[in-house]
């Protein structure tokens, strides 16, 4: 038996879609469909009516087999589409941590690019930089002031 068929469900802190729920669903009723209609043909074929009529005890033992064998099939393939899904999920999940590493990446750029130019206008501009800093000393007083005029 394989491990995508077992009972036990593993722990995730991913939740389930409810797409890949709903597509699941209807694949599976597809599947289930489809594969009673192909097994039902082949067992209602022209073997079934020649042991109806000349084997009645090896149709039981013949119907019991199509019907383990559909049952069977059916379980690979629902695995297999099971599985299929859960890579998909999978993929999902690592591209949407790739997405947030990249994001993070050209954040620290950015942030190092803004504090390496501050830095450098600085140090090659001493004068205006201490001019900037006292402006932006006097800022909040002038906010707070803007504001106070603003609300009587």
């Amino acid at each position: 038996m394989s491990v995508m068929t077992t009972n036990e469900t593993p722990a995730s802190t991913v939740a389930e879609p409810e797409v890949f729920r709903r597509t699941r669903n209807r694949f599976n009723q597809w599947l289930q469909a489809e594969f009673d209609r192909h097994y039902h043909t082949m067992r209602d074929g022209g073997y079934r009516s020649f042991l109806k009529k000349n084997h009645p005890t090896e149709l039981l033992r013949y119907d019991e087999a199509c019907e383990a064998l559909r049952r069977e099939e059916f379980a690979r393939f629902a695995e297999l589409q099971t599985l299929g899904l859960y890579l998909h999920l999978q993929v999902q999940q690592k591209e949407a941590q790739f997405r947030r590493r990249r994001n993070r990446l050209l954040l620290g750029m950015t942030l190092t690019g803004v504090v390496t130019s501050v830095l450098l206008y600085g140090h090659f501009h001493p004068e205006q930089f201490l001019l900037i800093g006292q402006e932006l000393a006097t800022l909040p007083g002038r906010i707070l002031g803007f504001v106070g005029w603003l609300v009587p």
